[in-house]
Parts: structure tokens; sequence; C-alpha cells
């Protein structure tokens, strides 16, 4: 490898590996790095590109499986990347940019979550039922899990996001073939609730005081909703139909809380708005114009504003998280597909996003909320994740 470093200046500082906090995590500012880097993978190229995002320079590609997408770190330098063409997990080292081998699973994975104590992986399939769980340090499958019979005649992605409880005892996952989303027991290796939906969720998002579930549905009652799910009793409280615009389409996919858990923004992929909830009174409150396609809200660690992701433009949205309305559309691209991934710098400085059509890491300055670089990236990337001397932080929102 040509790498314009020595290894001791690639290690930096000792790796503090962060717990999540709102879907990303965050370090002190006022300690900086010595070195940062981007891993992007690129679907179409089958590989990892390194960035180092202090000379803004490629400086190392890692092949991987078959189309990577995303992406789960674990606190001893490793980067687990889901190859949705083959049936495996590419295991690379970050410190080194090697690909340290890979782990044959049962079906296609579709997504990926690490447990609380950063020990455990959960891996959901897009076309078998079934959770793997992995152990991270030994990269070895604990065991893997049987949902439900295969033998349902769905066609498509059988489950999306997996969602480990606080307590890492168990992990809800998202059964589209059946309509519901089941709990399961980590230590007994089985089902312990079925939570029936009669739709197709798409991610769990834990409420900042831990009370409620928010099921973001992707579709639900011929629209798409948000249910909310009692974490205690695995309930259900309220469904929580979303109003679409004339020409929008049913296709729930991520949703933010405001810092103080007041609001939470629903991302509908298929519309061109974003709808607030009011957490207090569980009541759609208003909607805010976006680009088409939002599909992720990344809120900026101090609070601020909100970013959307939009995956059928190539705008990013910005929301002022004070007054929730829009603040300025920023072109990142001429393409219409971005990233699943986003990143804000820890002192809300700078945001990064893939223009994935344009093939380019892009980074935003907050304060000019104007795109200051841009980065060569592979083909269809869509998920990155970022490590530098202080934290490895999940990019995913």
């Amino acid at each position: 490898m040509n790498i314009p470093r020595t290894l001791a200046t690639r290690l930096g500082l000792i790796a503090i590996f962060s717990a999540l906090a709102g879907g990303c995590a965050f370090v002190s500012p006022h300690l900086e790095p010595k070195t940062r880097y981007a891993y992007v993978a690129s679907e179409a190229d089958a590989q990892v590109v390194v960035i180092d995002l202090g000379t803004e320079q490629v400086i190392e590609k890692i092949p991987t499986g078959k189309v990577p997408h995303a992406m789960a770190t674990s606190r001893n330098g490793k980067i687990f990347v889901n190859n949705r063409g083959s049936n495996n997990l590419t295991v690379l080292h970050a410190h080194t940019f090697r690909m340290l081998g890979a782990i044959d699973l049962p079906g296609t994975s579709f997504q990926l979550a690490t447990s609380p104590d950063d020990k455990t992986l959960a891996v959901v399939y897009r076309d078998v039922l079934k959770l793997t769980l992995i152990d991270l340090d030994e990269n070895t499958i604990l065991k893997t899990i049987d949902i439900a019979p295969n033998d349902t005649g769905f066609h498509g992605v059988m489950m999306k996001h997996p969602h480990w409880t606080p307590d890492g005892k168990f992990v809800y996952v998202a059964d589209a073939a059946h309509r519901r989303i089941v709990k399961v027991d980590v230590a007994a290796g089985q089902v312990v609730k079925s939570i029936e939906i009669d739709g197709y969720n798409h991610y769990l998002h834990a409420s900042p005081d831990g009370q409620l579930l928010y099921a973001v549905n992707e579709q639900q009652g011929g629209g798409t909703s948000l249910t909310l799910i009692d974490a205690k009793t695995d309930r259900i409280v309220k469904h929580l139909p979303v109003a679409l615009a004339a020409g929008e389409k049913p296709s729930g996919h991520h949703g933010a809380f405001t810092r103080d858990g007041r609001y939470f923004l629903f991302c509908n992929e298929g519309g061109r708005q974003i709808s607030v909830l009011d957490t207090r009174t569980q009541a759609w409150v208003k909607t805010i114009a976006t680009g088409q396609g939002p599909g992720h809200a990344a809120l900026s660690p101090n609070g601020q504003q909100f970013f959307v992701i939009h995956h059928n433009d190539g705008v990013v949205s910005v929301i002022d998280a004070n007054t929730l309305t829009l603040v300025r559309h920023i072109q990142v691209g001429q393409g219409n597909k971005q990233s699943h991934a986003a990143w804000f710098t820890p002192d809300s400085k700078f945001f990064y996003v893939v223009a994935s059509d344009d093939k380019q890491l892009v980074k935003i300055d907050v304060a000019q909320l104007a795109v200051v670089s841009r980065m060569p990236v592979g083909g269809r990337s869509m998920f990155f994740a970022v490590k530098d001397g202080m934290a490895f932080p999940a990019t995913e929102y």
C-alpha cells in the first residue's frame, strides 16, 4: 500500500469507541484528533474507499464482497461491511486499511446493528427470516435464530433494521412477510413477542426517555404511518397515519427527535415533506417542505439544525431545530441519490454526505450553509463511516 503516513501516525490517539446518542456519537469539541478518515462503501465497485479528511485525498481502496452497503464499527478497530450481493460480511481493520476476512451467512444481509456493550453484531436478511448474532472480537457466529418459516410467498425485502434494547437482552426485528415486529430474547435464542402492525416496518427509534418505541412504517393501511409502542409491555399505544400530499407515495423511512424530545420528525422517502409530531400530545402538528424523497434527518451535535438527506433529489434541506422551519436547500449534486449515512464534526462546524450519482463525498460548512469541498468516491456509494483519534461514530441517522 502507498500510504503517506507511518503506522504510528495513522493510529493517532488511543481510540475511544463512543456509544450512540440520537443516531450520532459525539466527542468533546475541545479535543482535536490527529487523523480522521472516512470509509465509503461503493456498491458498484465492490470496495471501500478510504479518504483522509485532513488532506481530502483517497489513500486506499479495500476490496469487499459484492454490493457493499451498510457498516458497523467496533471498539477493537474493526469495520463489518454487509454485502447485499453475496452471502457474507467483510471484516476490515480501520487502522491498517486491510481486509481481515469474511464471515459466511445463511442469507443475503440487509442491515446490521451493534449491541450496547459493543460485543455482538445483529444481522438481518432480505431473503430469509433469521437473526444472526456475531461475536465482534472473534469474528464468529454465536447463533442464528429462526424468526418464522420462509414459505410465505412474500417476494420483497423480508427484514430491515434490527434494534437492540438498552440492556442488550433483546433485539427487535421487522418481519415484513407476516406484517409484524418481533422481539427476540438473545440468551434464549427465540422469539418472545409478536407485535402485529399489519404493515411493513422500516426503522425503530427509542424515545429519549426510553418509554416508547417509535416505529417508522413504510406502509400500513394503504398509506405510511408511525406506530408508538410501550417499551416495557410491547403494547401498541397508538397508530398515527401520515397525511400524504397529492402525488406522494407511502414509504416511511427514518426519523429524528429534537434535542429536548418534544418533537419527532418523520421522513417519508416517497414524498417531499417532513411531518412533525408533538410527542406530548401524540399528534401531528405541521409539515415542512423539503426536496424529493426525504429519508434521514440528521440533528447537529449542538442541537440547532436538522440536515435532511434526500434519496430522489440532489439537495440537502436545512431545518432550524428551534422553530422547525426550512432555512435553505443546499445543492450537493446534479444527480438524485444521496447516501443513507451522514456525519457532523463534533463541533457542528462541518457536515458530510455522499452525492452518490456524482460519486463525491461532499463537505458542507454549517455556518455558511455552502459546499466547501468535494472528494471522489466509487460508484453507488450509499453508506460511510468516520473514524478519528477520539471516536468511531456510527453514521446512519
